[in-house]
This record gives structure tokens, C-alpha cells and sequence, in this order.
């Protein structure tokens, strides 16, 4: 369900969230130069500007030959709506398809269309930027997690020649489309969203009203408003998998992103969930350890990035533990992973 009504106070907060990002004085591991090739193509150079040879998940990130996010585009200082997928990905046991390592130095380059995942008929100037934590890996597990940033990229956009660019992802006809014809995995994605709704509620409430300590470890702050929004997000969280309205979830591959490493994805643009045969593989029903994944809080994780769910869904700002509690608190609120890692915590006393 829609949350269409917001208090004065969170709504400020949304507004805030997707405004055009400020500078920082963080130091970037990687660094990205984006550069302007021609109409809506772009190209970026990631260089490793650090003194160790590093290896990260490129998943989300340059490299991946998946729509995905690689640059925030912005318009008169307002974010334009991304209309590529958001995917989740193991933390243990990933393999090297998924993988890029880097040398101290050294650099690779990545182009891309921003007219392919993005409404840009309108034309005019826009503002490119790229900044964030990619997962740091360590045979085949993320241990912590590499800060990169971008320059500014301006550039002036043709809307018509703009509006010619095919699009990644074509709509969807939900009405054809089976959910879910795999008997075994309906029946573990039904178990999941009954865990999911026990999660999120339990959640909810220790936002609202539980310790404030554990709140900050993973929101960075003790806020009456911000906890009244993670409140209700993980709300909304629970009655979508309560009801299952909101959004298409899908129990399999439906649009054809799940490549290995994948549990599974979300295209926020059209509220649409897919698994991946991973998340039924590799992931337990809930797991028993503090920050590790399981089904149910990789479904709780890719709900908050819909926003029929809760408007807005969330982004990926920081992907583990390392990652989650080292954001911003107005970066925290819309990470993904912090509410999927933060119901955990509450469920097992972490």
C-alpha cells in the first residue's frame, strides 16, 4: 500500500534525502571521472587511488553490464527517476565473475547510455555524480567496503534524440505474467513473507520504542523523526508481505537479471520483485547469526526499495555491516540493507 500522506517533518526529510548531494571531505579509495562521449553516452574511468591492490564487487557498480544504477542524474537539483533494477547479491562465496581487482594505480573504463534507465525527453541540463561504498572482498567474502566519489558532470541533454534511446527494461504486462508456476519455491517464498511480516512488525515497534543505542548503531542517529520514518517503512514492509498488493513478486528470473552471485532483484520503477534460484540454494529460511542473509530479510531488503511499498524506496548506499553503519543517517534511512541488517538485530538480540 501507498503511504501518500507524511507529516510536515518526514517529508522534509524525504525532500532532503533527494536533494543534489553536498561535498564531503571524505577521501575516495576509488576515484571515477565521468566524461561526456556523445548525446546521453557516457564514459567513466575508475582508478584505484589507494596504495594496496584491492578487489570489490562490481555489481551495482561500473562494470556490471546490468541496468543498474552508476550515476545519480539530477535535473534543477532534483533527482531523476531511475527506471533500471536494483540487485542483491551474496556476501559469502562469490565468485569471480562478479569481482574486479585493481592495482594500486591502475584503472578500467566503463560507457554506458544514462537515456536507457532514465525519462530524459524533457532535455536540458543535467548534473551527473557518482559516490558511495562498493563491497570490499577478500577470498570470495566481503569484509569492508571502499568509498568512491565522481567529479560533477555537466551536460546539456536533446530531449528528442534523448527520447529515441531505447529503453533497457520495457513494461511489464502484470496481468500476464505468473508470479510463480514452481511449486517448491512458491511454497519457501510464502514462508518467507509470513517471516518478513513478523520481522518488520517486531522491528517497527523497536524503532518506535526500543533501545535508542541500537537504533543509532545502524540509522546513525537517536531522532524522534527519523525513527518515526524507519518505523514506517518497516510498517509498510509488513503489511506488503502480509498482502502482496503493492508490488509483482516473483518467484523466479522473470526479467532475465539473475546471473550468478544474484539472490535477487528489484526494478523500482514498475514495483517489480524477482528471485533468483540462489535465494532458495544458498540462503536458510532465517539464519541464526547476527548481520548474516537469509530469505526473509533479503525479501524485507528488496520491498523497501519499491516505493508502492513506502514512497521513497531506498537505495543501495552501503551493502553488509561495515558498509550499513558507516552512512550518514540521512543515507542510512534510505539503504536497504540497514533495515534488512537492523530487523535481524532485533530478531536475534545482535
Amino acid at each position: 500500500m501507498r503511504f501518500a500522506a507524511l507529516s510536515t517533518v518526514l517529508l522534509a526529510l524525504a525532500q532532503h534525502v533527494h536533494a543534489l548531494p553536498v561535498e564531503t571531505d571524505k577521501t575516495s579509495a576509488l576515484d571515477i571521472t565521468l566524461s561526456h562521449l556523445t548525446d546521453t553516452r557516457i564514459k567513466a574511468v575508475v582508478k584505484n587511488s589507494g596504495s594496496e591492490d584491492v578487489t570489490f564487487v562490481h555489481l551495482n557498480f561500473f562494470r556490471d553490464t546490468a541496468p543498474v544504477k552508476k550515476v545519480n542524474v539530477f535535473k534543477n537539483d532534483a533527482e531523476v527517476t531511475f527506471e533500471g533494477i536494483k540487485r542483491r547479491f551474496v556476501l559469502n562465496g562469490l565468485t569471480s565473475e562478479s569481482l574486479t581487482s585493481l592495482a594500486a594505480g591502475e584503472t578500467f573504463e566503463d560507457e554506458f547510455d544514462i537515456a536507457t534507465t532514465s525519462d530524459l525527453s524533457s532535455g536540458g541540463p543535467l548534473t551527473l555524480r557518482s559516490t558511495g561504498l562498493v563491497p570490499l572482498v577478500t577470498d570470495g567474502a566481503v569484509t569492508g567496503y571502499l568509498p568512491y566519489r565522481s567529479n560533477d558532470l555537466k551536460i546539456e541533454v536533446d530531449g528528442v534524440k534523448a527520447s529515441r534511446v531505447l529503453k533497457a527494461i520495457k513494461p511489464l504486462d502484470r496481468r500476464a505474467l505468473q508470479t510463480c508456476s514452481d511449486s517448491s519455491k512458491k511454497s519457501a517464498l510464502a514462508k518467507a513473507l509470513k517471516n518478513t511480516v513478523t520481522l518488520a512488525t517486531d522491528a517497527a515497534e523497536a524503532a518506535l520504542s526500543g533501545s535508542s543505542t541500537k537504533f543509532s548503531e545502524y540509522f546513525g542517529t537517536t531522532s524522534a523523526a527519523t525513527r518515526k520514518v524507519v518505523a514506517a517503512r518497516l510498517k509498510a514492509v509488513a503489511k506488503e508481505a502480509g498482502s502482496n498488493t503493492a508490488t509483482k513478486y516473483y518467484c523466479e528470473d522473470t526479467l532475465g537479471y539473475c546471473e550468478t552471485n544474484v539472490l535477487a532483484y528489484t526494478l523500482p520503477s514498475q514495483n517489480v520483485i524477482a528471485n533468483c534460484d540462489i535465494y532458495y540454494s544458498d540462503l536458510p529460511a532465517l539464519t541464526s547469526k547476527c548481520h548474516n542473509q537469509d530469505q526473509a530479510t533479503t525479501t524485507l531488503h528488496e520491498f523497501t526499495h519499491a516505493p508502492a511499498v513506502y514512497s521513497p524506496g531506498t537505495e543501495d548506499n552501503g551493502y553488509g555491516y561495515s558498509a550499513a553503519t558507516a552512512l550518514s543517517s540521512a543515507d542510512a534511512v534510505l539503504n536497504a540493507d540497514s533495515y534488512a541488517l537492523y530487523a535481524n538485530a532485533i530478531a536475534l538480540g545482535c
